[in-house]
């Protein structure tokens, strides 16, 4: 009896069955994939704020936060002078640098026009959260140079809350 050596025709459909699976999975997890950096950053800027805001609040401190182009920092008002946070104070708070690739426009209430962080040529916060609870009113849209049209507005209210809106378009509704 002859014995042919080799692979059948059906190891070879399943070795290929197999093969097509794995090729179509992979490919719908990279076009499926995508960075999520902005939405991490404004949701952890919102998170942060919250923070701050009840901070002030619980222990009677004045707090601002001072955005910059390339990151955000908290301060705290003492004897009048707005001192950095230290990290040995508070981790949470600690100064931090944004990706390079997003991009922030601030708008404060009552303020014409809009702010580019970082414009102010001193060291007084942008946006303050008080003791009292109140919350220097603002909006902050957050996106990526050169991206997609996926924006964030981060919305703040005299009353110290926080609001997160995601947008795909071109204007705002």
């Amino acid at each position: 009896m002859l014995r042919s050596r080799g692979f059948t025709l059906i190891e070879l459909l399943v070795v290929l069955l197999i093969i097509g699976i794995m090729v179509s999975v992979a490919i719908l997890s990279v076009s499926f994939s995508r960075d999520d950096t902005l939405e991490r950053e404004a949701r952890r800027l919102q998170a942060v704020m919250e923070l701050a805001a009840e901070r002030a609040l619980i222990e009677a401190r004045e707090l601002g936060l001072i955005l910059e182009p390339d990151g955000y920092r908290f301060t705290e008002l003492v004897d009048g002078q707005w001192i950095g946070i230290t990290a040995a104070e508070r981790r949470e708070f600690n100064p931090r640098e944004f990706p390079p690739q997003l991009r922030l426009q601030l708008e404060l209430d009552g303020l014409p026009g809009d702010r580019e962080p970082g414009a102010s040529e001193d060291d007084r916060p942008s946006i303050l959260m008080l003791s009292s609870g109140e919350m220097t009113p603002f909006r902050l849209l957050l996106s990526e140079v050169g991206g997609e049209q996926e924006r964030y507005r981060l919305r703040g209210n005299l009353i110290g809350r926080l609001e997160l809106e995601r947008h795909d378009g071109d204007d705002w509704p």
